[in-house]
C-alpha cells in the first residue's frame, strides 16, 4: 500500500511544477519591442498580446497573463475596433512565451519582420 502512495506522489510532482511563462510589458512607440520581461502565469491563465496602431507614431502593445481577458479568444487572435482603429488581441497556452510578436503575427507580417531583421544586419 505504501508503494502506491509513493507512486502517486511521484507522478503528481511534475504537475505542480509546470507553469506557463509569458512575455509581459507595454510599449506605446512604434518600433519598440515589448522587451524580454517574463512572468509565470497562475493555473488556468493564458498568455495574451494586444497590438494596435493608434497613430502614425504610436503603436499600443501590451502582453502578460490572464484568464478573464482570454475568455473569448482561447488559442486564437481576434480583431476589434477601438476608437476607430483595429486592435489585434491574441491569447495562447500552447507553450512558454507563445505571446511573442512573431507567434501572433500574420504570415505577411512575419515575412516583413524577417526581412527588416535581415536588412538591419547591414546597417539599413
Amino acid at each position: 500500500m505504501n508503494n502506491y502512495h509513493f507512486v502517486l506522489i511521484f507522478i503528481s510532482i511534475p504537475a505542480l511544477t509546470i507553469a506557463l511563462q509569458c512575455y509581459s510589458g507595454s510599449t506605446y512607440v512604434k518600433g519598440q519591442s515589448i522587451g524580454t520581461d517574463k512572468v509565470t502565469c497562475q493555473a488556468g491563465e493564458y498568455c495574451y498580446n494586444v497590438t494596435g496602431d493608434m497613430t502614425d507614431l504610436t503603436r499600443l502593445t501590451h502582453a502578460g497573463c490572464s484568464s478573464t481577458r482570454c475568455f473569448i479568444a482561447h488559442n486564437k487572435c481576434i480583431e476589434q475596433n477601438l476608437l476607430g482603429k483595429i486592435v489585434r488581441f491574441c491569447c495562447c497556452n500552447t507553450g512558454d512565451l507563445c505571446n511573442s510578436r512573431s507567434t501572433n503575427a500574420s504570415l505577411i507580417d512575419r515575412t516583413k519582420n524577417r526581412i527588416k531583421d535581415f536588412l538591419s544586419g547591414f546597417g539599413k
